[in-house]
């Protein structure tokens, strides 16, 4: 041991022969490791450490602490049976016996990275000695477990199980840990742990769904939060996509309880990212998820039932319960702003990828099975929908010509890739979305494009963006921008023949003779019109 790192108290006991003899025991049994054939072995070596541990229990300072702490965590290797791990478990407590509750503050370090991943493999009959250790050793160090807080909760949560023997201790173990290192410093830990480690999410989300008073407002428990609001909006946006339903449908429990759309606990652009996280639930067409989303987004459950506005409620909840349709008023007032951006997030993100997907096509159509929602988003969303299916023909064109949209050569693709045809299925998803429309809804949408791309376009004052739902709206499309847009539609998409009916045609040569007209005014007035137009 050099003298260099010693503590006054170590130099001190190093005059003391007892203590001297203390390092040469404790050296000859870690010299026992070094031979172990087998895990009967392992016992034997253990017990002999024990042995010399309890004949010098009177020393608080542990001689080859650091070389004890990578044997013992050898010992608790998943491999190795149970006998193993008790007889080990038996060790860390003569230890910490020894060393007080002080010390056992400064050397944590040394004996974690051995006890906390152990109960996520433990056998039935090593979970007990575990939890004991945990009682009544980590306990007492109260405030000073917060520096390995994480570590800890990575290493209880996995035996948050529920319905096994163990579940109700473990919960109050967990309890006891918040109140002694305070309630939002914990959880602010939780979420941290839920972010970076999908295999605790499922007892993770039931910790924290379990520890909310639906009878209380989050006014009352807003420790629940955390004290890191960029954290938990993370840790929520990469729990509800997890690909575990289970802990999908624990956390949108949790945002109906505590975060629903129209509260402001979290900001609006949290709250937005938020959703944008949770559209993608629509995917995995599980009714259950997506029953659970709806109530988030619509304010009341599958009966109809007003859904958390506080114990008191409001004017907005009584004024609620006189409407013949809530969800439509909720949705409106408190959701329609965040999901159209949440819409509009996911294309632009999605157009950013490498392979454009189908993913925002099909969020689309599934919300267009809801009528509250899907007939109050089009309008919002439509014209991301055109741009979207432009950028990804064109990003089409250019991958088969191996030049990228900036002129440049693209590298050649991987052979080992599997050739998708994503091009193409983001056409037939798209002819499905506008298969799913009402005949003329999209030639008629086109032309009030039109118009108001025109009226625009004469207002030399008109600002590129406008107010929309608090938010900046993205610029209103141009007259040019249109042509081209139409031109795209008519030559790629078949929106003509899935309308089919005779009104439908009625209504197109009306809109396209509309749009001739609009194109043909802006050219005589000098605007750059597209040499295709």
């Amino acid at each position: 041991m050099s003298a260099a790192i010693l503590t006054a108290h170590e130099a001190e006991l190093l005059s003391d022969s007892k203590y001297r003899s203390f390092i040469n025991q404790v050296e000859k049994c870690l010299r026992n490791f070094e031979t172990t054939s087998e895990w009967a072995d392992l016992i034997s070596a253990l017990g002999k450490l024990n042995k010399v541990l309890q004949s010098n229990s009177k020393f608080t300072v542990i001689p080859k602490r650091i070389t004890i702490g990578k044997r013992l965590a050898q010992c608790l290797h998943p491999a190795l049976p149970s006998g193993v791990h008790l007889k080990a478990l038996e060790t860390y407590d003569i230890i910490f016996r020894c060393i007080k509750t002080e010390r056992l503050a400064e050397e944590l370090f040394i004996y974690s990275a051995g006890l906390f991943p152990l109960l996520g493999h433990a056998a039935m009959n090593v979970r007990p000695a575990l939890l004991n250790i945990y009682e009544a050793h980590f306990v007492p160090l109260g405030r000073a477990l917060r520096p390995s807080l994480p570590g800890l909760l990575l290493g209880i949560l996995p035996g948050l199980e529920e319905g096994s023997d163990y579940f109700d201790r473990t919960n109050a173990l967990l309890e006891v840990f918040c109140k002694e290192a305070e309630s939002s410093f914990f959880y602010t830990c939780l979420w941290e742990v839920l972010l970076v480690n999908p295999s605790v999410r499922l007892p993770g989300a039931t910790f924290v769904l379990n520890h909310v008073d639906k009878k209380r407002s989050m006014e009352d428990q807003l420790h629940i939060m955390g004290g890191n609001m960029e954290l938990l909006t993370r840790a929520l946006c990469d729990v509800v996509q997890d690909s575990n339903i289970l802990v999908q449908r624990s956390i949108l429990d949790f945002l109906i309880l505590a975060f629903p759309l129209h509260s402001s606990y979290l900001v609006r652009e949290d709250m937005i990212r938020i959703a944008s996280a949770a559209i993608y639930i629509f995917l995995r067409r599980d009714m259950s998820l997506n029953r659970r989303l709806y109530t988030w987004i619509l304010g009341v459950d599958s009966n109809g039932r007003l859904v958390n506005f506080g114990v008191n409620g409001g004017s907005t909840q009584r004024h609620m319960t006189t409407l013949r349709d809530p969800a439509a008023f909720y949705f409106e007032t408190f959701s329609k702003d965040i999901l159209v951006i949440a819409l509009k997030t996911t294309f632009s993100t999605e157009s950013e990828g490498k392979v454009m997907s189908v993913k925002p096509l099909r969020i689309l159509i599934s919300l267009l099975d809801k009528p509250e929602v899907g007939s109050n988003i089009l309008d919002e969303t439509m014209l991301e929908v055109f741009r979207y299916m432009r950028r990804n023909h064109d990003d089409a064109g250019s991958s088969s010509s191996g030049v990228s949209p900036t002129g440049t050569r693209r590298p050649s693709q991987d052979a080992s890739r599997p050739k998708e045809d994503v091009p193409g299925e983001v056409i037939r998803t798209s002819n499905l979305l506008f298969g799913s429309l009402e005949p003329c809804f999209i030639w008629d949408f086109i032309g009030r494009l039109f118009e108001t791309a025109a009226a625009d376009a004469d207002d030399a004052d008109a600002a590129e963006t406008s107010a929309f739902g608090g938010h900046q709206r993205t610029a209103g499309p141009t007259v040019e921008e249109l042509c081209t847009l139409v031109e795209f539609l008519l030559d790629v998409y078949t929106l003509v023949r899935c309308a089919g009916a005779a009104l439908c045609r009625q209504a197109f040569m009306s809109a396209r003779w509309r749009i001739v007209f609009i194109a043909g005014m802006r050219w005589k007035h000098g605007a750059l019109l597209s040499s295709r137009v």
